[in-house]
């Protein structure tokens, strides 16, 4: 009886021997999926990173490079050069200052971004940049180091410019100011006036008053359609405002249907000199003149 009681103890503890086995070995079947998924998911990370069409740059908490995408390479120059595991201002020790304040502010937790910032490169150049930083994370929860989002815009940025001057220029082509004899300025309009260009011809205006030192200013509506209310009440700004630097306005080239509108809007140009054409205003602004300069007596 003892010897079969001792057995059955054996083959029990056989059994269970073999389930912990089992269990281990699940475990460790289990474990080896979870190796193999963890892999998998750093893979897909490393490939989304380095194809990414944006420049993208993952950093640990010392600033050595993770993972760089192939844009960013590409972008910062960096293409021919093993940066995994370096230093990023290793790589560009000419970072600003600033710039480095925005990296520890986001590795202690921040998230920043600039849409157009300038970049000074060592060799002379500016890049202008747009990014966006913000700090990555471990399975534990703790910041591991931050991830750079960039573009380099400084092509744009150039063509923005150009832009911006070209449209100033066409802003002043639209509002020619011409300076026919000394101290005296002739504005010929040309199409619609609304507020925005009333606006426009008071600064362009106003400077040219006080750069010629004029004291006559024509302004020619020939070329003006249609003056209205809103129109009629700009050209009395401009008026008012050439008046304070000491200046006359002279209004030429009102054609019969601008003068019924502006009498039946009951517009009151006072202050105002008229006349029927620019040869007119011309006149009297040299009339003007000479008796300004005609000695007393």
């Amino acid at each position: 009886m003892a010897f079969e009681a001792d057995c059955s103890g054996i083959v029990a503890e056989n059994q269970q021997l073999r389930q912990r086995v089992r269990e281990l070995e699940q475990v460790e079947e289990e474990r080896d999926h979870l190796r193999e998924a963890l892999r998998r998911s750093e893979e897909h990370v490393r490939l989304f990173v380095t194809y990414t069409p944006a420049a993208v740059a993952m950093f640990d908490r010392d600033m050595r490079y993770i993972l760089a995408s192939s844009r960013w390479l590409a972008d910062y120059g960096l293409k021919e050069r093993e940066i995994i595991g370096r230093s990023h201002y290793e790589l560009f020790p000419d970072i600003p200052e600033h710039w480095r304040a925005v990296h520890r502010r986001c590795l202690a937790g921040a998230s920043e971004g600039n849409d157009g910032e300038a970049f000074p490169r060592s060799d002379g150049h500016v890049d202008w940049v747009r990014w966006k930083i913000f700090p990555w994370h471990t399975t534990s929860g703790e910041i591991g180091g931050i991830m750079l989002f960039t573009e380099v815009v400084t092509e744009r940025k150039r063509l923005e410019d150009t832009l911006r001057m070209q449209a100033k220029t066409l802003q002043e082509l639209s509002t020619p100011i011409v300076p026919i004899s000394q101290g005296v300025l002739v504005l010929p309009l040309v199409g619609v006036l609304d507020a925005a260009r009333a606006q426009q011809i008071m600064e362009n205006l106003l400077g040219k008053v006080v750069e010629r030192q004029a004291r006559v200013a024509i302004i020619d509506v020939t070329g003006v359609p249609h003056i209205d209310t809103a129109s009629a009440a700009g050209l009395l700004q401009v008026a008012r405002a050439v008046r304070l630097l000491g200046a006359q306005v002279v209004l030429t080239g009102i054609r019969p249907e601008v003068s019924r509108a502006i009498v039946g809007l009951d517009i009151e140009l006072g202050g105002v000199v008229v006349r029927r054409d620019l040869q007119s205003g011309i006149a009297f602004a040299n009339a003007a003149g000479s008796a300004a300069a005609a000695p007393p007596g």
